[in-house]
């Protein structure tokens, strides 16, 4: 795969694929910046410390059993297995998926005003490490 407009991203939430309603997604993955300048250097010295995370999501809105509503509000609080990737398409090395869980620290029912479409946006921290995987 080479540059591509992201039309297909595949995501399931706690074994549930979102999918279908899934509007917007953002992984943000990053690493401690620890200096390790002593005296007599002439510039400043760093390595990577522990590494941090949030994933950031809109969704559709829906209120049946099982749908957005009732899966991320019955998660509100505990930690979930979430698979990110770029495409439906399999795993490999042009479209890797990305596992991590997350801790649903929030939910948002309602967020919209009248005539808008309802959707629903969160934004959790990564609970451990993520895994790429091409295979």
């Amino acid at each position: 795969m080479a540059i591509f407009a992201a039309t297909d991203y595949s995501i399931t939430i706690g074994g549930t694929d979102f999918s279908a309603v899934l509007v917007s997604a953002e992984l943000s993955i990053e690493s401690e910046d620890i200096e390790t300048t002593a005296m007599g250097d002439t510039f400043r010295t760093r390595i990577g410390g522990l590494k941090t995370g949030t994933l950031t999501l809109e969704l559709h809105q829906d209120f049946a059993a099982s749908a957005t509503d009732d899966t991320i509000f019955g998660a509100l609080g505990t930690s979930v297995a979430v698979v990110l990737k770029p495409t439906s398409a399999a795993v490999g090395t042009d479209n890797p998926t990305y596992t991590m869980n997350c801790l649903v620290t929030q939910t948002q029912p309602f967020n919209s005003s009248v005539g808008d479409l309802a959707t629903q946006s969160v934004t959790w921290p990564i609970d451990g490490a993520v895994t790429r995987a091409t295979s």
